[in-house]
């Protein structure tokens, strides 16, 4: 199906963002200490931190509940019988379909509020509006892989 394929890469493309995250999170890091013992810093280091981690936690999480990287789920399946399985999956998909469909409304009306005051980061003077917005894709991304899971039982939704 075409709409399934274009999220798939929708998703790659985000795995690819979170993992930028992550290493411009590590070089921000390590240049802040650097720079902190010869007395100096990067201005706004935190923030960039903090706004790079949720980017890496949110856009790397459809990518792993794509193709069934929860190891504490696959546990529980490998300790159970083929129905106890099936019944099992359409409980924590169905749940989670909900969860992040309320996660996916609350901070995208977070973000029109933080847009609507101005909000910045404190150091920096950027704004942090665009935060739950990406946490909101990335809420509907991630129900749009367990509607995908719950329609094809047992098969990833992208192969690792």
């Amino acid at each position: 199906m075409k709409f399934f394929s274009f999220i798939s890469r929708v998703i790659i493309a985000l795995a690819y963002i979170a993992g930028a995250a992550v290493l411009v999170m590590m070089g921000i890091t390590v240049i802040d200490v650097i720079l902190r013992m010869l007395n100096t810093g990067i201005t706004g280091a935190y923030d960039l931190v903090r706004a790079c981690g949720v980017i890496s936690v949110a856009c790397g999480l459809p990518y792993l509940t794509a193709v069934k990287g929860h190891i504490a789920i696959e546990y529980f399946y490998h300790k159970s019988g083929k129905i106890q399985r099936i019944v099992l999956d359409i409980i924590i998909r169905t749940t989670s379909l909900v969860l992040f469909g309320i996660l996916a409304w609350h901070t995208f009306k977070h973000g029109i509020s933080l847009f609507s005051k101005g909000e910045v980061f404190p150091n920096l003077g950027l704004p942090v509006f665009w935060i739950p917005f990406v946490i909101s894709l990335n809420s509907v991304l991630m129900m749009i892989v367990f509607i995908y899971h719950l329609i094809h039982p047992g098969k990833e939704y992208i192969k690792p």
